[in-house]
């Protein structure tokens, strides 16, 4: 008895934006990091090399906040397992998390 596989049509194969949709929102986080001060000046220059963070503020005692923007909660999370794997990084939190509507942005810049 031979069994034949079903033929799929091309209409019944994923598409790649099915796997990958376009981003809807934009994410704004920020985080609070804690580093020790004799290695903040190596993590600044890491930070500024990468252009998904900008320090917003900073104390020499060891303490940065960092204001990130992205497509997806998966990119902030990842964002901050990144900051938390640099060297002198004690400890690094989400503090603020923000989603909009990237049909609002656009909304927002078309003139009156």
């Amino acid at each position: 008895m031979s069994m034949s596989m079903p033929h799929s049509s091309p209409a019944a194969l994923i598409a790649t934006e099915t796997l990958n949709p376009p981003p809807t929102h934009l994410h704004i986080a920020s985080f609070i990091a804690h580093v020790r001060p004799e290695q903040m000046n190596e993590l600044k220059h890491w930070l500024q090399a990468c252009v998904h963070f900008e320090i917003h503020a900073e104390h020499a005692l060891g303490k940065l906040v960092l204001v990130t923007e992205s497509n997806n909660e998966q990119q902030i999370v990842q964002r901050l397992d990144e900051l938390r794997a640099q060297a002198g990084v004690l400890n690094a939190a989400l503090v603020y998390h923000e989603q909009i509507a990237l049909e609002e942005l656009a909304a927002e810049e078309q003139p009156l």
